[in-house]
């Protein structure tokens, strides 16, 4: 089976998480390669704590959203967020999250358990890979890099074949402050994660 004309990949998480940094770092590397490539952040803000989503749209696309439903890949840098997301991923979608809790910063709110959350995304695909971002991260020097870490599990998946290469997304990671320890972290999470 050839590579699919486009690829939808939905990024989301919380504010403050750089999902904003990541989601850029994957288009431009895209271009980089000469692969048409679409962003939009939609819902949310970018302050702080608060619910984000990214569309990055690769490929044959024309409109910087996704379609309901149409993701093929949900790029979650929290577990909570990827539950919220998973309604909007195609049959046969792929899940790749930060295996990692960030509990709401309102008061009282019932937070489930990672067990139950893993449970509630395998309803939605049958393909989920998980990479403990943040501690490799701070192995890495900063957890501000978690964002470069699950970037690079997304390319160690090989989901990205034929859209963007590894050397273009290095090739842009190295334009970024603190480039060396992103650098790191994306490498690192090229192969440090887990399909469940």
């Amino acid at each position: 089976m050839g590579k699919p004309e486009r690829l939808n990949i939905l990024v989301v998480g919380v504010g403050g998480q750089g999902l904003i940094t990541m989601s850029n770092t994957l288009a431009r590397a895209a271009l980089l390669d000469g692969t048409k490539a679409l962003v939009a952040e939609t819902h949310g803000l970018s302050q702080r704590g608060g619910s984000v989503e990214v569309h990055v749209r690769l490929g044959d696309v024309y409109a910087p959203l996704i379609p309901e439903g149409g993701a093929d890949v949900i790029v979650a840098l929290e577990l909570i967020e990827a539950a919220r997301a998973a309604n909007n991923l195609k049959n046969n979608g792929t899940i790749v999250a930060n295996d990692r809790i960030i509990r709401p910063a309102v008061p009282n709110v019932e937070v489930p358990e990672r067990e139950e959350l893993l449970e509630y995304l395998k309803q939605f695909t049958k393909t989920i890979y998980l990479v403990d971002a943040y501690d490799i991260a701070s192995k890495v020097g900063s957890t501000l890099s978690q964002n470069m870490v699950v970037l690079g599990t997304l390319m160690g998946t090989g989901l990205l074949e034929g859209f963007v290469s590894i050397k273009a997304v290095e090739k842009i990671i190295s334009t970024l402050r603190r480039a060396e320890l992103n650098l790191e972290a994306f490498r690192r999470g090229l192969t440090d994660f887990q399909r469940i």
